[in-house]
């Protein structure tokens, strides 16, 4: 009765960034994720965690989970890694406690969790992906507009667990490979209206580019992270 009942939690997914301190050394990060790991596979053992992955550019880390029944605390799940973390400022509506994980705004998907056997039924992955893209001054009003009515559209298809959100101008990805293709509306080979008219507003231009060494390329807008601790 217990699985049967756990099988039919909500999921709640979120999405995360932080920043490692300035003194922390390579070896000494490493030891972290170390850490971060072990303490993903005790949370899912213990029923509260489904998934999570952990990337890292550069100083930056970037946090994709996906909680049972409740949404994930980082600082709850990474107990072992507030040590090696800068501190943020605090919100303004909670005062006065600095914050160590940066909650991201969700904002582009193509399925929604009913709960963890629908969520989890036929999941696969081989490779969880994270990705991240700058927008370029100017075009956050434009970019957020379409990529908002796309969803609400529902018919563009992409990964079953693609989820985007936004803090700052850093946009973060995250799906898995091999991809399951869906959209919203279960149509799938629907026509886009919308995506039609995006793809007229030359979306290239929506993005700075990361410099050479940066990104995959000298003239890239996005760039994949490596995985440091995943399950």
């Amino acid at each position: 009765m217990k699985e049967e009942s756990w099988s039919k939690e909500g999921v709640e997914r979120a999405s995360f960034r932080a920043v490692l301190r300035n003194d922390v050394k390579e070896e000494q990060a490493g030891q972290g994720f170390i850490l971060c790991q072990g303490e993903m596979e005790w949370a899912k053992e213990e029923g509260w965690l489904l998934t999570a992955s952990l990337f890292q550019y550069g100083r930056f880390l970037f946090l994709y989970t996906e909680g049972v029944g409740k949404r994930i605390v980082p600082e709850e799940l990474f107990p072992s890694m507030s040590s090696y973390l800068e501190l943020w400022p605090p919100m303004i509506e909670e005062g006065g406690q600095d914050r160590l994980w940066i909650p991201m705004q969700p904002y582009y998907y193509h399925a929604q969790p009913k709960h963890v056997r629908h969520w989890t039924e036929g999941r696969n992955p081989q490779l969880r992906r994270g990705r991240i893209a700058l927008l370029a001054p100017g075009k956050w009003e434009e970019y957020l507009e379409y990529h908002l009515a796309l969803v609400k559209e529902g018919l563009i298809e992409g990964d079953r667990y693609h989820l985007i959100s936004i803090h700052e101008n850093v946009l973060f990805s995250y799906f898995e490979e091999p991809k399951t293709m869906v959209n919203l509306q279960n149509r799938p080979g629907a026509h886009s209206n919308v995506l039609e008219d995006w793809l007229r507003t030359e979306p290239e231009s929506h993005f700075l580019r990361f410099v050479p060494g940066q990104g995959p390329g000298p003239d890239a807008n996005f760039v994949f992270m490596p995985c440091r601790a995943g399950i």
